[in-house]
């Protein structure tokens, strides 16, 4: 059983994309965002009704009324359909033109807010059901609940769902709207978009999936473009390892509910759906180089001791400081002298970082570095993909080199300039093709 997110859809022809992608992968339940021109009229009205200016936000509402019919009238043209459709989404007007003229609060926006969600996901179901696929709108508001901890609920969320699937077994796909879900004091509340995977790995374990296809920004990932997935297959671990590096891939829970699931990952990006650039799973196919995976905004710092300290108190002073300020450290050096890192942090943040230090290092900063991160089976016994590496790189001015702290993640921090010359001569190498810009 598949499930299958979307992560943003702009127009008409993004809707089309998404149906064609949704016949062609037949998941059980589909996650969806709320359309772009949507969720842009809907904080115009936040904007304009907290500031009482009601005529604005009853505008707006007729807006989204004509914008959803005309949607309606091109996507889903069946006459009894289209019918139902557009009652579909009066109702919906009539209840958010009631809403706006109640007193302005959080919980009034966060319930306006989910009757568009809402409505959004009616209109893709209608859509399917155009197709002739028997769609059924899965109302997470009313299922998805989080705690206090603001984490989803899971053991509550499979209880309440399990039983309305069992009273709509008869439908094809399940259509979800991404996010929406209710507090523990069951109001209307919202996940944190960052989290919009998890939300849907969370669902494709209560509906017990064995795949789910994350649609996601990925630009920021090269592999082979053969589409072989033997080539751009990822196990859990290593996932997990990048991750927690700091490199952006998934909310991290994801990674960890997926495996604890079972539930195989496959990304594709936002712009090309039909394409598989990554796939996480329990399985590792021993490919030497599977992905190769770049991190902008990154810094080079060298710590220089002053002899204030000897070397393992001053390793231990920076790296208390570090914690202190929460800094994440991509990777590092050191020698019997110096202490090199490459760090994300903020200009401010390294700054207290010196202020806190220069009694017992000289920093020397380097900033507008990217990380390029070498994704496989890289164990030190294999040689010839160390020489490989090295071997490409030698024309390329690298700042630091960091290897072997895992056996599945080869590090190289160069300037942001010369990282897409970095990023084709390895995927040169290891693809046979060229991937960046």
């Amino acid at each position: 059983m598949k499930v299958c997110k979307f992560e943003k859809i702009k127009d008409e022809d993004e809707i089309r994309q998404v149906i064609n992608c949704i016949q062609k992968e037949h998941p059980y339940v589909v996650v969806l965002p709320v359309l772009t021109r949507l969720q842009e009229w809907m904080q115009d009205i936040s904007v304009s009704w907290f500031h009482e200016e009601d005529e604005a936000s009853h505008a707006t509402v007729n807006a989204i009324e004509e914008y959803c019919c005309t949607l309606a009238d091109h996507l889903v043209t069946e006459p009894q359909l289209n019918q139902s459709m557009k009652a579909r989404i009066q109702e919906y007007m009539k209840k958010i033109h009631t809403l706006v003229e109640d007193k302005a609060d959080l919980l009034i926006d966060k319930i306006i807010k989910a009757e568009i969600y809402r409505l959004s996901t009616d209109l893709l179901t209608y859509c399917l059901r155009q197709q002739g696929v028997r769609a059924q709108t899965l109302d997470t508001g009313k299922f998805m609940q989080i705690d206090l901890e603001r984490k989803p609920d899971i053991p509550y969320i499979q209880e309440s769902i399990r039983r309305y699937i069992d009273e709509n077994r008869d439908v094809d796909i399940f259509v979800a709207p991404l996010s929406i879900c209710k507090n523990v004091y069951g109001e209307t509340d919202f996940i944190s978009e960052s989290h919009n995977d998890y939300y849907a790995t969370v669902l494709a374990s209560i509906f017990k999936a064995d795949e789910i296809v994350l649609s996601t920004q990925i630009n920021h990932i090269y592999a082979n473009r053969n589409s072989r997935r033997e080539q751009h297959s990822l196990t859990y671990t290593e996932a997990g390892q990048l991750i927690n590096s700091g490199v952006h891939l998934l909310y991290a829970d994801c990674i960890t509910l997926a495996a604890r699931s079972n539930i195989a990952i496959r990304l594709t990006d936002i712009h090309d759906l039909t394409t598989e650039r990554l796939y996480i799973s329990s399985h590792d196919t021993g490919d030497s180089v599977k992905a190769i995976l770049s991190q902008d905004s990154a810094t080079f710092v060298r710590f220089t001791s002053l002899n204030v300290l000897p070397g393992y108190l001053l390793m231990g002073k920076l790296l208390e400081v570090i914690n202190k300020y929460q800094i994440n450290v991509v990777s590092m050096a050191s020698s019997n002298v110096s202490i090199s890192m490459m760090l994300t942090a903020s200009s401010d943040t390294l700054r207290m970082l010196q202020r806190e230090l220069h009694k017992y290092a000289e920093m020397v900063i380097d900033e507008n570095m990217s990380v390029i991160h070498i994704i496989g089976s890289l164990h030190w016994e294999r040689t010839q993909v160390e020489s490989h590496i090295m071997d490409t790189i030698k024309d390329i001015p690298v700042s630091l080199i960091s290897y072997g702290g895992s056996d599945h993640c080869f590090t190289l921090s160069v300037h942001t300039t010369d990282k897409n010359r970095l990023i084709n001569s390895l995927s040169r190498q290891f693809f046979g093709n060229q991937c960046a810009a």
